[in-house]
């Protein structure tokens, strides 16, 4: 009987993994595409003020679905968030650290190749791990060093000469390519 349901858990874990790996590709590709095109380009500041907003509706949302009525709604609005100003000022760091990154992203996809872009950010997860050792006093399996290792030389790798190595493909000639692979689909129909 355990079995089903750990193949059920194993399809969700791909799936996640699969959603994940199309929504960070699709958002480095299609923000350095509007970043870099001739068109107006948009405040940063404003994206990242928009969907910090999604964000906290679609808390709310939850948090009201969860409680099941507006009472416990209120009462666990009133505890948890009005109730304790220093927990919420807690919070308020990381989430403006947070708002600070995603407005470097911007900066960065507007003057970076997406391919260098993309590795240089996984750059987070080596420095998430020293400070993991350094400032909480853990200790990382051999494995993971050897991980985090794998990662930086792989971002050296990239950076060594990013130039050659990650060129960006003119609009001209992406425009030109697609028309030419539209007219090859077409002809074959």
């Amino acid at each position: 009987m355990a079995a089903p349901r750990e193949n059920v858990n194993l399809l969700f874990k791909l799936y996640c993994l699969a959603v994940m790996t199309l929504v960070a590709a699709t958002y480095t590709i299609a923000l350095r595409y509007t970043r870099t095109s001739d068109k107006e380009l948009y405040f940063s500041t404003t994206a990242v003020c928009i969907t910090e907003v999604i964000k906290l509706l679609l808390s709310v949302g939850i948090l009201a679905k969860e409680t099941g009525n507006l009472g416990r709604f209120k009462a666990s609005l009133r505890e948890n968030v009005l109730g304790s100003p220093k927990e919420l000022m807690k919070l308020s760091v990381p989430s403006l650290v947070y708002a600070v990154q995603n407005n470097m992203a911007f900066l960065a996809l507007s003057n970076l190749d997406a391919a260098v872009y993309q590795v240089t950010y996984q750059l987070k997860i080596p420095c998430t791990a020293l400070c993991t050792v350094l400032m909480l006093n853990r200790t990382l399996s051999k494995l993971q060093w050897i991980s985090v290792f794998m990662l930086c030389g792989g971002v050296i790798l990239v950076q060594w000469k990013p130039a050659q190595a990650t060129k960006v493909v003119s609009l001209p000639v992406l425009e030109a390519s697609t028309r030419l692979l539209w007219s090859n689909t077409q002809t074959i129909s």
